[in-house]
C-alpha cells in the first residue's frame, strides 16, 4: 500500500501540471466548478474574492493607512505578457507596502480583471453590496521575511494583494493608461510579450489610497492558496468607455478566443470578518465614509469619498 502513496501524489501533481494553463472561468472540463478537483484549496473555507456588504464591515481604528514606497514613477523596462488568462505587467522589488502591523510585502505582479462578454457585463471579482464593477486591478506582493516570491507562494503568511476598483462613465481618456493600453496591441497572443519604458503604478491606482477593507482570504485563480491578506481600497480608478473597450477586446487565450469575463463567482464568507479603517454611513448617500478625526487631513481632495458632517 505504502507503494501507492507515492504514486498517487505522482499522478495529482502530474495533473496539476498538465493542466496548469488550461483552467478556465466557464468553459470545458477544467471551468470553476471543476477548479477544486485538481486544485483542493480551491475548495476551502477561506476563498477569495467575497462580496464586500459595507453594513457587516467592522470598523477597526487600529487599522491606519497603507505606506506605500516605490509606487511613483520608476525608469527601466517592465516585462508585460499575455498569458492567456490575463495581461500581467512583472514589477520591481523596490515597490513595497507596509501595513498597519508593520509587515512589509515586496509587489511581485500587477494584473486585471475585467468583463465584456457584453455591454452591461462588469468583471470586477469582488462585489460591493452585490454589485460587480467593471474591472478589478490586483497588486500581488509577498512577505519581505520570505527570500522570493517561490518561497513566500505556500507560506501561511506569504501573500498579500492590493485591489481597486475601475469605475466607468462619461470620463476622459486616463493618460496615466495611455502607454499600457497602447501595447495590449502587442501582445494579442498567449505567450506574447512586450516591454514598458517607465512605470508610475502610483498613478495607475485610485487617488485616495488611504481607506481599505482588509480580509483574509486566498488567490482567485489556482492554485486558489488560502494564505491572501486582501487590502481592497475604498476608492476607484476612472477610466474612459473606450479604454475598457479595449482591455475588454485586445487579447486572445489558449483557444484562440477573446479574454473576456476573466473573474472567478465571489465565494462564501465563512464566518470570516472584513474590517475597514473607515465607517460607511449608507444614510448619507453614496461614497460617504467618516475616515476618523486623525485621518481626514489626508483624504484627497479630488477623491471620490466624501466626508461625513
Amino acid at each position: 500500500m505504502r507503494a501507492l502513496v507515492p504514486l498517487l501524489s505522482l499522478f495529482l501533481l502530474g495533473g496539476q501540471a498538465q493542466h496548469g494553463s488550461d483552467w478556465t472561468y466557464s468553459e470545458g472540463a477544467l471551468d470553476e466548478a471543476h477548479w477544486p478537483k485538481y486544485y483542493p484549496h480551491c475548495g476551502g473555507q477561506r476563498q477569495s474574492p467575497i462580496d464586500l456588504q459595507r453594513t457587516k464591515v467592522r470598523y477597526n481604528p487600529a487599522l491606519k493607512g497603507l505606506n506605500l514606497t516605490g509606487y511613483e514613477s520608476q525608469v527601466g523596462e517592465f516585462l508585460m505578457v499575455n498569458n492567456g488568462h490575463t495581461v500581467q505587467i512583472s514589477l520591481p522589488d523596490t515597490m513595497r507596502i507596509t501595513d498597519a502591523n508593520g509587515t512589509v510585502y515586496i509587489a511581485q505582479q500587477m494584473h486585471f480583471h475585467w468583463g465584456g462578454a457584453s455591454s452591461d457585463i462588469s468583471g470586477s471579482e469582488h462585489t460591493v453590496d452585490g454589485i460587480r464593477h467593471v474591472i478589478e486591478i490586483h497588486i500581488v506582493h509577498y512577505n519581505s521575511k520570505y527570500q522570493s516570491y517561490e518561497t513566500a507562494k505556500d507560506a501561511e503568511d506569504g501573500l498579500a494583494v492590493l485591489a481597486a476598483f475601475v469605475e466607468v462613465k462619461d470620463y476622459p481618456e486616463n493618460t496615466y493608461y495611455s502607454s499600457f493600453i497602447s501595447h495590449l496591441a502587442d501582445i494579442k497572443y498567449p505567450g506574447q510579450s512586450t516591454t514598458l519604458t517607465g512605470l508610475d503604478i502610483q498613478d495607475m491606482l485610485p487617488k485616495n489610497l488611504q481607506y481599505y477593507y482588509s480580509y483574509q482570504g486566498s488567490l482567485t485563480t489556482p492554485p486558489c492558496t488560502e494564505n491572501v491578506h486582501w487590502f481592497v481600497l475604498a476608492d476607484f480608478v476612472k477610466l474612459s468607455r473606450t479604454q475598457v473597450w479595449k482591455l475588454e477586446n485586445s487579447l486572445l487565450d489558449h483557444h484562440n478566443k477573446t479574454i473576456q469575463n476573466d473573474y472567478r463567482r465571489t465565494q462564501p464568507l465563512n464566518h470570516r470578518v472584513v474590517e475597514s479603517n473607515f465607517v460607511y454611513l449608507p444614510n448619507q448617500g453614496e461614497g460617504h465614509w467618516h475616515p476618523g478625526r486623525d485621518q481626514s487631513a489626508r483624504m484627497h481632495p479630488s477623491s471620490t469619498c466624501h466626508l461625513a458632517p
